[in-house]
């Protein structure tokens, strides 16, 4: 549940913010650093007043292991797919993006040991192709391996790097200051590029009057979203939270039908081919149905104790 509500929050942050690129002049790269910062900051205030603070524990590791993870996440992996998007297409990239998920599964069994089955293997293969068809677009089937498509799976592998980075952190440390502190890391490491650039210090200062509140509301949403992800990824796994976190793209489409029926005015784009953006909500839906489903007892096994501790260890 954690997971799916990352992705619906997440899903609003993405919408909301193709609003924003889509009604007021300001750089997307200012989006994401506001976003970033205003997320972390409401993280870690919250989590002061609910009396955390863990963090004067940490070893000096942990904190090298979150820097890495901001750096890779919320930072190197947002500047690869953001120039795959200048030079191969946001849709082109955003299919390509949909193969993070076989990424961190991969990398979550060779270096974090998570078991991933047979049947694992398929719920995963079925929530990349339904993701893959919600995405779907015949422009992006001219597919070719040059420098845009070459950076926009990079950066897919990059943040799945990060993802298994914050993987080993959260298992140790409160997720709530893990994700605060990654976000504003990440939003400092990003600041440079808009503050060089002085038209785009400029549409900031014009567009941050008029649109602060959503701005603030992009960075709660991205604070929850991946809040709640890496707080799910300490008990269920990294490789079952990246397949199940598929479901973004669903709640994506969704909340853009509302908004299109509701305010046409906006511009958002639907998918292109429903049927087929419909087909991969079923696939979709198909590949969490398969991940959660229980293994078979063993004959002569009361299902409903299969899967008991042993009351002598409990």
């Amino acid at each position: 549940m954690l997971v799916l509500v990352s992705a619906l929050t997440g899903a609003a942050g993405i919408n909301l913010t193709e609003v924003l690129l889509r009604s007021t002049p300001i750089p997307l790269i200012v989006i994401v650093v506001v976003a970033n910062t205003t997320g972390g900051l409401f993280l870690l205030v919250a989590a002061a007043l609910q009396g955390s603070r863990s963090w004067h524990r940490w070893p000096a590791a942990d904190w090298l292991r979150l820097v890495a993870a901001a750096a890779t996440t919320y930072a190197l992996g947002f500047l690869l797919l953001y120039t795959a998007i200048d030079l191969a297409g946001s849709s082109t990239t955003a299919l390509l993006g949909r193969l993070e998920a076989l990424f961190v599964v991969g990398l979550a069994v060779v270096f974090l040991g998570e078991r991933w089955t047979a049947r694992h293997w398929l719920a995963s293969c079925l929530g990349v192709t339904g993701a893959l068809l919600v995405a779907f677009d015949p422009q992006s089937l001219q597919l070719r391996l040059q420098a845009g498509e070459l950076l926009a799976l990079l950066g897919a592998l990059v943040v799945a790097a990060g993802i298994i980075i914050l993987k080993s952190l959260v298992d140790r440390q409160d997720g709530q200051l893990v994700t605060g502190y990654g976000l504003i890391l990440g939003g400092v490491m990003l600041a440079p590029l808009v503050l060089v650039d002085a038209d785009t210090v400029s549409a900031t200062r014009a567009a941050i009057g008029s649109v602060g509140g959503y701005l603030a509301v992009r960075g709660l949403l991205l604070g929850v979203s991946w809040a709640t992800y890496n707080v799910a990824m300490r008990h269920i796994g990294a490789a079952r939270a990246a397949v199940l976190f598929l479901s973004v793209v669903v709640f994506v489409m969704l909340i853009q039908l509302v908004i299109f029926v509701l305010a046409p005015g906006l511009g958002l784009r639907l998918p292109a081919h429903l049927l087929a953006a419909l087909l991969g909500g079923v696939l979709i839906g198909a590949s969490i149905v398969l991940l959660h489903r229980q293994e078979q007892a063993p004959q002569g096994v009361d299902p409903g104790t299969a899967f008991r501790t042993d009351p002598r260890k409990e």
